[in-house]
């Protein structure tokens, strides 16, 4: 046996890993009872497991369960499991794919530090992104989302440093800050068609990005959303009576040349002023 245990009224919980065995099962049922979760931080900083086989229909993995497990290179999530608690991967450097199963939220730091990690298919009835979830995942070049989806939270990619296109579905209707910070080679963003506020720092640091289009959902720009993105040359935006911060295009140094560009975004600022 690889884990100490606890059982409930409905079944065992894995509360804890022992042992120093690379490749570890969990099983079905142990002494006659079903397996239904794991707690928190039972694998916790376990540095020797490389892969994990669930045969077990379990229904919850708890936060921290796995984080910093830094060899973990595989482990199957049942399509069971109804909630994963945040920072649940956090730190597994060696895990290169995962396939998740049916939630209705993608938890906090979920994923973040998962260096390996180089795509990611969000399961389609995820409402939620919550923030840090991919945070430096530093080889994360495609992430594919369904429809459904309506926030995306603080820094939920920030520092995909390898991530080459973002599509965010139309359902999403609000982001938190800096969802994209960072994003170094970004070349092809959509942003969501019912989204009214672009927040702080959004696409900031984009470096490879072309193009931006404003939906014309949106209400308001706020500071330095797009700043440092030097190599956009192509900002469309149809809704002159939009707001706009300040420092948005700070180091757009392509835009910020183009002449016609600036002297549109100045009679922009002195309307918005205008109003005021």
């Amino acid at each position: 046996m690889d884990f100490i245990y606890a059982c409930n009224e409905s079944g065992i919980i894995i509360t804890k890993c022992i042992g120093n065995n690379e490749r570890i099962k969990i099983p079905y049922e142990i002494d006659g009872k079903p397996v239904i979760g794991i707690a928190e931080y039972a694998f916790s900083d376990n540095c020797v497991v490389k892969e994990i086989n669930i045969e077990a229909n379990l229904i919850e993995i708890g936060s921290f369960a796995f984080q910093f497990c830094e060899e973990l290179e595989s482990i199957n999530l049942p399509q069971s499991i109804r909630n994963i608690g945040e920072s649940a991967f956090e730190g597994c450097v060696k895990l290169k794919e995962i396939v998740l199963p049916a939630l209705r939220k993608i938890n906090k730091s979920l994923f973040e530090e998962c260096s390996s990690l180089t795509y990611i298919e969000i399961p389609y009835g995820v409402e939620f992104i919550d923030e840090r979830a991919f945070e430096f995942c530093l080889n994360l070049q495609q992430v594919d989302m369904p429809e459904g989806i309506r926030e995306i939270r603080n820094g939920a990619f920030f520092c995909c440093r390898r991530l080459k296109e973002f599509k965010m579905p139309d359902s999403v209707t609000k982001t938190g800050k800096e969802i994209l910070l960072g994003c170094r080679k970004l070349k092809t963003v959509h942003l969501s068609e019912s989204l009214e506020k672009i927040e702080v720092g959004l696409l900031a640091r984009c470096r490879e990005l072309k193009k931006i289009e404003i939906p014309k959902s949106v209400k308001i720009i706020c500071n330095g959303a797009f700043a440092e993105c030097s190599s956009c040359n192509n900002f469309i935006l149809d809704d002159k009576n939009i707001r706009i911060g300040v420092r948005v295009f700070e180091g757009c140094n392509n835009l910020l040349d183009n002449v016609e560009f600036v002297e549109s975004m100045k009679r922009h600022l002195e309307n918005q002023k205008g109003e005021k």
